[in-house]
């Protein structure tokens, strides 16, 4: 029992696969598959042709049977005619006999009277029945007889589906043959031309700029137009490949180049991500910010630079919100006390990063400073100069204003008898007087305090936080004193000069510096009418 099913599955699964081998082969064969399309279409038009023959063919075939049957009773109708005249029944039975040799008719009889008095062939049915008067040899309208015949229907059909297979048979050849010319005219003039055009794209290399050769007889068809629009394409792509690799190897030089420059750069390079961590960063930017660290988790530059991270988490900020590059300047205390100043420029890149430079601006702050020192100061004392004085005094008057509590003083100082001292040893022994003099003013006043000299024998003090008369001139007096000490000269000499100093005192209301200028001077001068190296402080009632 268990014998048959295996066998049927085993059948099933043949079966299956066979139809799978024939499905991939179609797939495969354009050859095949046209010739199947066409035995199909074939096949289908030769069966409805032979469908609809039948009932043509059976229609002529019953005509034909008709003509034939009505032609056998004209030849025996003087014989059946002449039987009835004379009641011979023997004779009538001939006749009919001869009739129905004739394979279309399927049995006859002679009726007189309604009565059958002859009869030949087969069982005769109602349907399908011939029949004729059978007229007096002797006078044409008597009726003698009646003859009755019955098709064969049987022997029609036969042949109705004779003539059918025949047409079949002869559609079967026909699509046969039209098959076959099919599949050699799709071989020959398709398939092989397609098989040769793939074999030479195959043997074509990418970029080599190959062609394929156009397939012979095929020039002004449609397979030619694929040819020449395929190397057309061929060419275009070629070319862009040829481009595309000489874009490659330039943009691998340029990468290179700019790894170079990238690692060996003085400058630091970096980028930040969205979330302001470090990306990537170069050699420079290690020595630079004091890090990243080799493998060590990639910070922020709040991270890196702790004491700056207000400001720089600042002007992140604004490099975002602005969408422009920003930079700013700042100063680092190292570890050893000194200062060092950085300058780190921020640019918006794609998708939310910023790329980064961080340069050591430590040389060229002190250049400026040196710079700024070299205007601000004079050439010959080493005292701050009128430019100097003018900028120190204009931040003082500034601050003053900002706090009113925060008062100072400016003293103006002309030396006596400095013109002696030129007239007497010369010039070289006035600038030595000039230099020692500005020497013995830093010493008496402050640090915080200012030493400026105007030009000549002109200098000016600023005594930062001294708002009171008394205060000023305190200091004052020990300034006119380290003044008249003697000044020794080449020689053995020795010089004197004296110091006429006038006073503004800042306190309360704010005034310009040139109006500081302006009293001071005049309390100057007030003290050199009453005898020189005098102190005087500037009042208004003076």
């Amino acid at each position: 029992m268990s014998t048959a099913p295996s066998s049927m599955r085993g059948f099933a699964s043949s079966i299956r696969s066979g139809n799978e081998r024939v499905i991939h082969l179609l797939r495969r064969n354009l050859r095949l598959r046209a010739a199947a399309i066409i035995f199909l279409v074939g096949g289908l038009a030769g069966l409805c042709a032979a469908l609809v023959s039948i009932p043509i063919v059976m229609s002529t075939e019953r005509a034909l049977m008709q003509r034939q049957s009505e032609a056998l009773i004209d030849a025996v109708e003087d014989a059946v005619s002449t039987a009835c005249f004379v009641d011979d029944r023997e004779l009538a039975k001939q006749a009919l006999a001869g009739l129905v040799k004739n394979p279309y008719l399927r049995g006859a009889e002679i009726r007189v009277d309604g009565r059958v008095i002859a009869a030949a062939g087969e069982a005769r049915t109602a349907a399908s029945v011939l029949s004729r008067a059978v007229h007096s040899p002797f006078s044409k309208s008597q009726v003698v007889c009646e003859i009755r015949v019955e098709p064969n229907e049987t022997y029609t059909r036969e042949r109705v589906y004779t003539s059918a297979l025949r047409i079949a048979g002869l559609l079967a050849a026909q699509t046969a043959a039209v098959v076959l010319a099919a599949l050699l005219a799709v071989g020959y003039f398709v398939t092989q031309p397609i098989r040769s055009i793939s074999m030479s794209l195959h043997r074509i290399e990418a970029g080599a700029g190959g062609q394929i050769p156009m397939p012979r007889g095929h020039d002004a068809d449609e397979l030619g137009m694929l040819v020449r629009d395929t190397n057309h394409l061929i060419s275009g792509f070629s070319g862009l490949i040829a481009s595309e690799r000489a874009l490659r190897a330039q943009r691998e030089r340029d990468e290179q180049r700019m790894r170079l420059i990238f690692e060996n750069a003085e400058t630091g390079l970096f980028t930040l991500a969205d979330d302001g961590r470090l990306q990537s960063w170069n050699p420079a930017c290690v020595s630079v910010l004091g890090g990243p660290l080799v493998g060590a988790a990639a910070p922020t530059l709040a991270q890196l630079l702790p004491s700056l991270a207000p400001a720089l988490n600042a002007l992140q900020q604004r490099c975002i919100e602005r969408q422009r590059s920003v930079s700013e300047d700042f100063a680092l205390r190292e570890h050893d006390g000194q200062e060092r100043w950085i300058q780190i420029v921020l640019t918006p890149a794609s998708g939310g990063e910023l790329q980064g430079l961080a340069n050591d601006i430590t040389d060229r702050k002190r250049a400026e400073e040196a710079a700024q020192e070299l205007a601000t100061t004079d050439s010959l004392t080493g005292a701050m100069n009128r430019l100097g004085l003018n900028r120190r005094l204009a931040n003082m008057v500034a601050e003053h204003a900002r706090d009113s509590a925060r008062g100072f003083s400016l003293a103006m100082i002309d030396l006596d008898w400095f013109k002696q001292v030129n007239d007497t040893w010369g010039h070289e022994a006035g600038d030595h007087v000039l230099r020692v003099v500005a020497q013995r003013l830093e010493r008496a006043v402050r640090r915080t305090d200012t030493v400026a000299r105007l030009g000549g024998d002109e200098f000016v003090l600023l005594l930062d936080g001294v708002s009171e008369a008394r205060a000023a001139l305190t200091i004052l007096e020990k300034v006119r004193d380290a003044v008249l000490a003697p000044i020794p000269l080449e020689g053995g000499a020795q010089a004197r000069v004296g110091a006429s100093i006038g006073v503004a005192v800042v306190s309360g209301a704010v005034h310009s510096p040139d109006e500081l200028m302006r009293r001071a001077d005049a309390a100057m001068y007030a003290g050199k009418k009453d005898g020189r190296n005098n102190t005087r402080v500037f009042s208004d009632t003076a």
